[in-house]
C-alpha cells in the first residue's frame, strides 16, 4: 500500500500557476451553456484591455462563444483586408482567392503554433488547460485581425495614390503591426490569467505571483509572443504566392 502511495505521488505533475491543485479546478470543463447577450460585446472587448477577455477564458460557459467569435473575427477581418488589397492592386475580379488564402494562413499558422506553445508550458511547469490556450491564441489573433480590417481603407487609398512605395509599404507594415499586436495580446492574456487564477486560489484579490511562478509564466508568455507574432504575419504569404 505504501509503495502504491509513493507511485501515485511521483506521477503527479508540478503545480502550475494556471491550474491550482484542487479536484474542482482540475476537473474537465463543463459543457457551455446558452450564449448570452454579453457575447455581442466581444468585438469591443478584443480591442480593450485584456482583463475582460481573461474573464471569458476563466468562465467555462463563455469559452465556446469566445472561440467561435474569435474565429469569425479572424476570418472576416483578414479576408476584408486581403480583398481590399487585391482590389487596390487591380485584381478586383480575383479577390476571393487571396481573401480565402490570407484567413486560412492565419488559422493554420495558429494551429501550428499551438503545439510548441503547449510543449513550452509543460517544460516550464506552467501548463495551461488546452481549451483555454486555444481560446487565448484565437482571441489574440482576432485582435490583430481587427487591426488589419481597420487598415484596409487607408491601404486602398495609398495604393491608388502611390502603387510603387506607399501602398506596398503599408501592405507589409499592416501585417507586421497585426502580428505584433497579436503577440503582445497573448503575452498580456497569459500573464493576467495566471494572476487571476492565483488570486482565486488564495482568496486574495491583491495577491501576486511568486518569484518562481512569475519567472515560469514570463518564459511561456515570451515564447507565445514570438510564435503568435510570427504565425499571424503569415497571412502576408497569400499575396507573395499570388504574385
Amino acid at each position: 500500500m505504501e509503495a502504491l502511495s509513493r507511485s501515485v505521488t511521483l506521477s503527479v505533475e508540478p503545480l502550475t500557476p494556471f491550474m491550482p491543485w484542487s479536484v474542482e479546478e482540475r476537473a474537465p470543463l463543463p459543457e457551455p451553456g446558452a450564449v448570452g447577450g454579453s457575447e455581442k460585446q466581444l468585438l469591443v472587448e478584443l480591442l480593450r484591455e485584456p482583463s475582460s477577455i481573461v474573464e471569458r477564458l476563466l468562465d467555462p460557459s463563455r469559452l465556446q462563444g469566445l472561440v467561435l467569435g474569435s474565429v469569425g473575427v479572424i476570418t472576416v477581418g483578414t479576408s476584408v483586408f486581403a480583398a481590399t488589397a487585391s482590389a487596390a492592386r487591380g485584381g478586383g475580379e480575383a479577390w476571393a482567392l487571396p481573401a480565402a488564402l490570407a484567413s486560412m494562413n492565419v488559422l493554420l499558422g495558429l494551429a501550428a503554433s499551438l503545439g510548441p506553445i503547449y510543449a513550452a508550458s509543460i517544460l516550464v511547469a506552467a501548463r495551461v488547460p488546452l481549451a483555454r490556450l486555444v481560446a487565448a491564441l484565437l482571441a489574440s489573433a482576432a485582435t490583430g485581425s481587427l487591426l488589419l480590417a481597420g487598415l484596409a481603407p487607408p491601404l486602398y487609398l495609398l495604393w491608388k495614390l502611390d502603387a510603387e512605395w506607399a501602398g506596398p509599404l503599408l501592405l507589409t507594415g499592416a501585417f507586421l503591426l497585426s502580428g505584433a499586436a497579436a503577440g503582445a495580446r497573448i503575452h498580456g492574456l497569459l500573464s493576467l490569467m495566471a494572476e487571476s487564477v492565483t488570486r482565486a486560489a488564495l482568496g486574495n484579490p491583491t495577491a501576486r505571483l511568486s518569484a518562481e511562478d512569475d519567472y515560469r509564466v514570463g518564459i511561456l508568455a515570451r515564447v507565445s509572443w514570438m510564435m503568435v507574432a510570427f504565425t499571424s504575419g503569415l497571412g502576408f504569404w497569400a499575396f507573395n504566392a499570388l504574385g
